[in-house]
């Protein structure tokens, strides 16, 4: 029996890497920052499977969101073992269009979170014996062309997220916790949630050595992989999933 708990995770990633993972008897908190019909979906399609599974709706922008969602996932069944944060906040402007409270804001609900999160998960996730952070990082903190997306915003607060993964996968190591991130590639989400066209889907895909973009449950795979008992020796890896973009 797995206590997992995964921000971000009504649609997209978080959501295919949970439906990868659950199994009968799992006990899982879904979080969403505003897509409560997302969030109760996943939780229905989770229960149908023999999960126990609550729904909690928080901006995780919000000071002390993390310390509460793990105070929640405690409170309703006893601790943590898995923690995958796969929560994002999609800025697309660029420097000098943004407000610097958007900036603060991008950092609040996706590095200073994961600081708070994991801090009040680690007790839990090392007497678990087993504990398991996964975070889920961007592209756009590795590749920067001119034929490619760049979105500055997003790439400093996952940039900051993942040296964050490095740092807490030493200082946890020796009590078997690991900590690792995943790195996705142009992935096609589900709808409502694009922020592209059709035309530069196509011609980033183009782009792509694997020529194509990627799928959510291509990386829940991977996600699902590093939250399992085999990655026991896998930690403080940055691992990417991205057909091939370098």
């Amino acid at each position: 029996m797995a206590i997992i708990l995964a921000t971000g995770s009504a649609s997209g990633i978080g959501a295919a890497a949970l439906h990868r993972m659950v199994q009968a008897g799992d006990k899982v908190v879904v979080h969403a920052r505003a897509n409560r019909d997302g969030a109760e979906t996943t939780a229905r399609q989770l229960r149908a499977r023999g999960a126990d599974v609550v729904t909690v709706i928080r901006d995780l922008a919000e000071t002390r969101a993390g310390i509460d969602l793990v105070a929640r996932t405690v409170d309703e069944f006893g601790s943590v073992d898995t923690l995958i944060h796969a929560a994002g906040f999609p800025v697309l402007a660029q420097i000098g269009e943004v407000e610097r409270d958007v900036v603060v804001a991008a950092f609040n609900a996706i590095t200073f979170s994961f600081f708070d999160l994991a801090a009040a998960a680690t007790p839990h996730l090392v007497t678990s014996g087993n504990g398991r952070i996964v975070a889920v990082s961007t592209n756009n903190a590795h590749v920067f062309r001119m034929d490619y997306p760049v979105f500055p915003v997003s790439a400093a607060a996952k940039s900051a997220l993942e040296t964050t993964v490095r740092s807490l996968a030493v200082q946890l190591a020796r009590s078997g916790v690991t900590v690792n991130a995943v790195v996705p590639g142009l992935i096609r989400k589900d709808h409502g949630e694009q922020f592209l066209t059709d035309e530069e889907w196509r011609r980033y895909a183009a782009v792509i050595p694997a020529g194509r973009i990627g799928t959510p449950e291509e990386v829940g795979a991977v996600i699902a992989f590093l939250a399992s008992r085999e990655a026991s020796y896998v930690t403080g890896q940055i691992i990417h999933v991205n057909g091939g973009l370098i």
